[in-house]
């Protein structure tokens, strides 16, 4: 019987249900969007790692980073390393950081070259346009692009170089720098390469032993270290926790803290100005248990739907900031909302005893007066 009475209780009042629920939904909406927004920093900055489509990456003996570092190797051992890790399929990619510059935009960049004949390092997600044809055809990233003022079709120029935009790419803007992408020949051109590259590419077979050909690599040729694409995207991060974790993690703390305030406070509120109804449930013979179990209901039903309309806000506003600022990744991932789900539960139940102590002194004959 607890039940029902709970929801007519809940829905006597909508306007208060309605404030109480936008309460709950917009302390989950910061915490998703926060946590969302660190998930993605360090999404973006690996992303280029994650879908290189190696399985080894050979680079310059002492590099443990991708872009917290600086490789070059030799491009002649190409065929050695290849023998040697008897790898199915092998390629390289050039990797350097330079000055963006048009009209009075001026920015860092990762300039990427790849082979456009390859699967290595070529771009996973171009909004718009296309990859890569030619060697005077170049991929910007999206936010780069619009604060550039470039457009698919634009003429561009990279260290002297023209090129025309091609494409424009997305999840390409990491908190260091944006992307840009052209052939491994205009990179080398642009840069002034001599027979360097960055990095080596690897795919085994299926099946194949990755310890033992990176072991054989190392062993057979001078001057470089092997390792598995995981490996290099955990050094970045590593490198970029040690920089940006401590402040990202001060404002998380603020933010989850003041969310679960919002919640606590908004859950008491709404049971505080029904005391009174919950004084006639005990004037008429309601046990104390059966009033603090009305609490709890009530208030977990609050949360649920805050909880719900929280998370839509949260991946609604998401794609909204996405859009309008590319530059920004967020990533709301499936343990994130299962985890402000449990933070949000502890702290309306914790809510809910608060003002149980309050019921507990009740006197019923006060509420007839």
């Amino acid at each position: 019987m607890s039940v029902p009475l709970a929801r007519r209780n809940l829905f006597h009042e909508k306007g208060k249900l309605a404030l109480s629920v936008a309460g709950v939904a917009a302390a989950i909406t910061l915490i998703l969007l926060l946590m969302g927004f660190r998930t993605g920093l360090y999404a973006t900055l690996t992303a280029f790692i994650d879908n290189i489509g190696a399985d080894i990456i050979v680079a310059q003996s002492g590099v443990q980073g991708m872009f917290s570092s600086n490789s070059a190797i030799a491009l002649d051992v190409h065929d050695e390393i290849a023998a040697v890790a008897q790898a199915t399929e092998a390629g390289h990619i050039i990797v350097a950081d330079i000055i963006f510059t048009r009209d009075e935009t001026k920015t860092p960049v990762l300039l990427v070259g790849y082979d456009p004949e390859t699967t290595f390092g070529t771009p996973w997600n171009i909004g718009q346009g296309r990859g890569v044809a030619a060697d005077d055809e170049i991929l910007l990233d999206t936010w780069l692009a619009k604060r550039a003022g470039a457009e698919v079709g634009d003429s561009v120029s990279v260290l002297g170089q023209t090129f025309k935009v091609v494409g424009l790419t997305r999840e390409t803007s990491s908190w260091m720098s944006p992307y840009i992408f052209v052939s491994l020949n205009a990179a080398e051109s642009a840069l002034g390469l001599n027979n360097l590259v960055s990095y080596h590419l690897l795919r085994l077979a299926d099946g194949a032993d990755a310890s033992t050909s990176m072991l054989a690599v190392e062993n057979e040729v001078a001057g470089i270290d092997a390792m598995y694409p995981d490996e290099m995207a955990d050094a970045d991060r590593r490198v970029l926790a040690t920089i940006m974790d401590a402040p990202l993690n001060v404002i998380l703390f603020i933010g989850v803290v003041i969310g679960m305030a919002v919640m606590g406070l908004t859950a008491y509120t709404a049971v505080a100005d029904q005391m009174r109804e919950y004084g006639v449930l005990k004037a008429v013979g309601a046990s104390g248990r059966r009033l603090a179990w009305q609490v709890i209901v009530e208030t977990l039903y609050r949360a649920i739907l805050g909880y719900i309309l929280g998370v839509g806000l949260a991946f609604a506003a998401a794609a909204v900031i996405m859009a309008r600022w590319p530059q920004f990744n967020i990533v709301i991932q499936s343990d994130i909302i299962i985890k402000t789900g449990l933070l949000a539960l502890i702290m309306t139940i914790l809510s809910a005893l608060l003002p149980i102590r309050r019921l507990n002194q009740i006197d019923p004959v006060m509420v007839f007066k």
